[in-house]
This record gives structure tokens, C-alpha cells and sequence, in this order.
């Protein structure tokens, strides 16, 4: 019961952390910032919060971030956590592509500004989201209930944590949810923060680059005729079936560096 309080309070700071960097951004940052200011501002609060929050729980656990892969030799990942990010990002643009066919073209409205700010708030957030719900919590569940609850349990928490950021309930559970068992799945075949970060943050900025159009996008879908309405869950559970994918695969790397020797 002791542990069950621990880790519940954990990741009930995480998410304080998270509702705590919105609410302090809304309060301090002016209306006349603008709205890019506003979200790079929260990012990054979050990220020193959650990040502040896991350094404190491990150095009372008597840990260090090297258990999670945090060491000088494991940042030659990061290259290959980006570029497996970007490519799952365009393979998102397949089931979106079979809904309703598009091309890209440059944006026109593009800001460098906005662009700049936006990039640096995908890190500070992936970064946030990845420490808090990857490292310490994960790792303490995967010791003390295994490791499909180690997956499952952070993953119900970030699909309610983007439900009450606004994102609908269907595309929280079908897309937020299987990414965040791939990525659980991502850390447990890799051990590695700085790879599943920076998969996680390259799969954001290809999404801001190509998929979702803002200021900051470098190019924009330009649709042969607006998506139907009923299409759109399909595109989700199309999304879902490439995140399944990885995680299997991700799931059964751990799985073989797991299994007893046989000698």
C-alpha cells in the first residue's frame, strides 16, 4: 500500500506540474505576447517542473538518470530517435492521404518566429512528457506489477491529461493511446531517454512541419476536398495500426534481451 501512495503521488505531481506550468503561463505571460509565446513559455515551465520533480524522487531513491539511459555514449541515439520520429510522422500521412488525397506546398503564412518557437516548445514538452511518464514511475512499476502495467498505467494517465487539454476522446484513446504504449514499449526495448525523446519530439515536429498547418509549418496539405466527417476515425485507427506496429516490434526487442539464457 506504501508503494501504491508513492508512485500515485508521483504521477499526481507530474500531472500538477502540467495544470500548474498552464495556469502560471495564463497568469503571467501578457495577451499581447501572442499565442506562440504563450505555448513556448508553457513548454518550458512544464519541462523544468517535471524534470526538477523526477531529479528529487531518484535522488531519494538513492538513483541516477544513467538508469534510463541519461549517459554521455547513449546521445549517439538521438540522430536515430529523430529520424524514426519523422518517418512515423510521414507514415501518419498515409491513412490521412487514403481519406482525402492531397499535395504539399510551401506555407505561405510561414514565420520564422513562430517556427523557432514552436520547435523549441516540441522539445521542452517531449522532454516534460517522456521524464515524467518513462523514467522513475515507469521503471517503479515495471519493478512492482511488470511490464504491461509499466506501459498502461502512464498511458491512461497522458490520454486523460490530453482529454482535459482538449483533445477529443476518440482520437486521445486511438492515437495519444497506442503512441504512448509505443513509446512505453520504445523505452523498454532501448533503455534509452535520449532515443525515446527524441522520437517523440521529431514525431511532433514532423506533424507541425507537414501535417497540422500553423505559422511555424514549413509546408501545408492542400486537399483535393475537405476530409468527410465520417473518415476521420478511420484515419485514427490508421495511425494506430503504425504506432501498433512499432510498438510490437519494440515489445518483442525487449522481449528477446529479457529471456533467460538457455546455457
Amino acid at each position: 500500500m506504501k508503494s501504491f501512495f508513492h508512485i500515485a503521488g508521483y504521477f499526481l505531481l507530474v500531472a500538477l506540474s502540467a495544470f500548474g506550468g498552464s495556469l502560471a503561463t495564463t497568469l503571467l505571460v501578457p495577451v499581447t505576447a501572442g499565442p506562440m509565446v504563450a505555448w513556448f513559455a508553457k513548454c518550458a515551465l512544464v519541462m523544468c517542473l517535471v524534470v526538477a520533480l523526477t531529479w528529487v524522487y531518484l535522488r531519494r531513491g538513492g538513483s541516477t538518470w544513467a538508469r534510463y539511459g541519461l549517459t554521455r555514449r547513449a546521445w549517439w541515439q538521438v540522430p536515430t530517435g529523430l529520424a524514426g520520429g519523422l518517418l512515423l510522422a510521414l507514415a501518419w500521412s498515409i491513412p490521412i492521404y487514403l481519406a482525402s488525397p492531397f499535395h504539399w506546398t510551401s506555407n505561405p503564412g510561414f514565420s520564422g518566429t513562430a517556427f523557432v518557437l514552436g520547435t523549441l516548445a516540441s522539445i521542452g514538452m517531449g522532454i516534460a512528457e517522456e521524464v515524467g511518464y518513462r523514467t522513475y514511475g515507469m521503471y517503479f512499476l515495471l519493478r512492482s506489477i511488470g511490464a504491461v502495467m509499466a506501459v498502461l498505467v502512464p498511458t491512461a494517465i497522458f490520454v486523460g491529461m490530453h482529454m482535459a487539454g482538449g483533445v477529443p476522446w476518440l482520437a486521445a484513446l486511438l492515437v495519444v493511446g497506442s503512441a504512448s504504449v509505443m513509446y512505453g514499449c520504445l523505452m523498454l526495448a532501448t533503455r534509452s531517454l535520449p532515443f525515446v525523446a527524441a522520437f517523440h519530439i521529431a514525431n511532433n515536429l514532423g506533424q507541425d512541419a507537414w501535417l497540422r498547418t500553423s505559422a511555424g509549418s514549413l509546408w501545408q496539405p492542400v486537399f483535393r476536398s475537405d476530409i468527410p466527417a465520417d473518415s476521420q476515425p478511420l484515419i485514427w485507427v490508421g495511425m494506430m495500426v503504425l504506432n501498433a506496429l512499432v510498438a510490437c516490434v519494440a515489445w518483442r526487442v525487449w522481449r528477446l534481451r529479457t529471456r533467460p539464457s538457455s546455457d
